[in-house]
């Protein structure tokens, strides 16, 4: 007894010393959970600071640029002034010179004095003697007129040339416009052309020019494609551009085929099909409203003209060029409050018109696409459209054929395990069959995966008939003959609720499955009858395309019908 005292009494210390170590765990485990929490604040603390310190660096950064763009724009303010300072009051002058011919309010000497003192103080700018060409030849001095042009050439040629077209335009000088006309067509490299030419094309398409620049752009452009299309990469680049033009019109609502959509496989390759076949009609609306506009461009193509004119007269010479970006960049910076890469983006975004240069076949693509964007109109459009045409067309002939030759030749279907394909939807009852099939065969296979109560029965009946055996017919040989019963009883009731839920279950998924079947060969049958509707609107397109002329590409509210016919 004594002995089980003490080993009863050594347990309890042993307990009361673990609940007292349990205890001090606790603590610990509180400590530990304290120092975590610390240790999460003080992380956020450093992260926090070095948010801080990093917006610190990035101000002070900006500061200092800010600093430095003022400094640097001061200087370089000066800079200008001592090299180019009067460049600036020579394009001022020559704003004034141009309202005061078109008033002609300003005398001839007064002319004369004022053009004749710019040309001693700007002895390598374009525009001096440009401007002294403009008045000497108001007051009929040639032999000035030609000392003057000659000088004014040798500056700038391209400059002077396209100058002296505007104003000659400006001042109704039909022959001597033409003459300049002539040179500035000279001027052009069908391989890298300026966009303001898009500007004087649309001129000449809508008849502000003289008759006689018809012929003379028929023959340059003819001359152009030549050269162009001596080789395909040129057409080729322009054939790729169309087709993706034609890829993108087409549209299709997300709501038109919602059961193929969820349950086709290969819905997308469907989907890009018969959108694409689709975008016909839309290219052939397209088209014709092209050709089919009254609207009179031609007061806005003049005012297009006075501005190319005006940006000659105002903008920096290609010499003070550099300074004035030094100039205009460091603006920026002070405008974006020392942001340099803000002042620099917004610095590339200020592209001039006369710095993107294209060949003669892109640009005539990119005023097909969109007008506006190339600072055309529907005139231009018309124009570019009617001279691409033969590259058009094959395009069109090239998307069409690609689209078909990869139109999906069966719906592939998957619904709810019941992977089919239908070619049109057609075959409905082959397919209903099929379903059928399917459905019996997983039903079949899913009773097969129950698990079967021959064994629980057989197990049953050994309880029973042991119990009966060794207990005979007493007490526990009846209870353990009613377990094994009841084993028997509760194996085959399980096994039929869970093959009467499974038939059920299946049953259903098939009578759903039955339904989405029906309506995706429905589906099916609307979808190759639009295809096959849309589709045939390729041949109207291409009718469209082939109908267009040369005539069709100029302003129907001028006289100038021809633009491209020999005249």
């Amino acid at each position: 007894m004594s002995q089980k005292v003490i080993s009863y009494a050594d347990l309890s210390r042993i307990n009361s010393a673990l609940n007292s170590l349990k205890a001090d765990m606790r603590e610990v485990n509180i400590e530990l959970g304290g120092l975590n929490t610390k240790h999460d604040h003080l992380k956020s603390d450093l992260l926090q600071l070095a948010l801080s310190f990093s917006d610190f660096v990035e101000s002070d950064i900006k500061h200092k640029a800010l600093q430095l763009a003022e400094t640097r724009q001061g200087n370089l303010k000066q800079d200008l002034q001592i090299k180019f300072g009067y460049y600036a009051e020579i394009r001022r002058m020559a704003t004034g010179i141009l309202q005061g011919v078109d008033t002609g309010i300003i005398g001839d000497d007064t002319l004369r004095h004022t053009t004749e003192e710019v040309m001693i103080k700007a002895p390598n700018y374009w525009l001096a003697p440009a401007l002294v060409v403009l008045a000497s030849w108001i007051r009929d001095d040639k032999n000035t007129t030609e000392k003057a042009l000659t000088e004014s050439l040798k500056r700038d040629d391209y400059k002077t040339t396209l100058f002296l077209m505007l104003i000659m335009r400006r001042l109704g000088r039909n022959d001597a416009c033409f003459q300049w006309m002539k040179r500035y067509f000279l001027h052009q490299n069908p391989h890298n052309l300026d966009r303001e030419f898009i500007i004087i094309l649309e001129a000449i398409t809508t008849g502000i020019f003289q008759p006689a620049s018809h012929q003379l752009m028929i023959t340059n452009v003819k001359n152009w494609i030549d050269q162009l299309t001596q080789t395909d990469n040129y057409i080729d680049k322009q054939k790729v551009q169309w087709i993706h033009f034609f890829e993108t019109k087409g549209s299709l609502s997300s709501k038109k085929y919602p059961l193929l959509e969820k349950f086709a496989t290969n819905w997308e390759k469907l989907k890009t099909s018969v959108t694409q076949a689709r975008s016909h009609h839309a290219l052939d609306v397209h088209f014709k409203s092209i050709f089919e506009t009254t609207t009179d461009y031609s007061k806005a193509t003049k005012i297009q003209l006075d501005e190319i004119l005006s940006l000659l007269v105002t903008n920096f010479d290609d010499e003070e060029l550099p300074l004035q970006n030094e100039v205009r960049l460091n603006q920026l910076i002070i405008l974006k409050d020392g942001d340099k890469k803000a002042a620099q983006s917004l610095m590339n975004e200020e592209k001039h018109i006369f710095d993107e240069k294209v060949d003669f076949l892109q640009m005539l693509t990119n005023a097909a696409f969109d007008p506006e964007l190339t600072g055309a109109t529907k005139v231009t459009q018309a124009l570019a459209v009617s001279i691409s045409q033969p590259w058009i067309v094959e395009a069109h002939d090239t998307f069409t054929a690609k689209y078909r030759n990869e139109v999906e030749e069966k719906v592939e279907l998957m619904i709810d395990g019941f992977k089919t394909s239908t070619p049109d939807g057609s075959d409905e009852t082959e397919q209903l069959q099929k379903h059928d099939q399917y459905w019996t065969d997983f039903l079949e296979n899913e009773l097969k995966k129950l698990t079967s109560p021959l064994v629980a029965i057989l197990v049953g009946i050994l309880i029973s008939a042991a119990s009966l055996l060794i207990f005979k017919f007493g007490i526990i040989g009846i209870i353990g003959a009613l377990i094994g019963g009841l084993i028997i009883w509760s194996s085959i009731s399980n096994y039929k609720k869970a093959k009467k839920k499974t038939i059920e279950t299946i049953t259903e998924r098939k009578t759903k499955s039955k339904e989405v079947l029906r309506g995706c060969i429905a589906e099916t049958v609307d979808y190759r009858k639009e295809f096959t509707h849309e589709d045939a609107k390729a041949e109207i397109l291409r009718q469209t395309l082939m109908s267009i002329t040369p005539e069709d590409f100029s302003s129907t509210s001028r006289d100038t019908r021809t633009i491209l016919q020999p005249s």
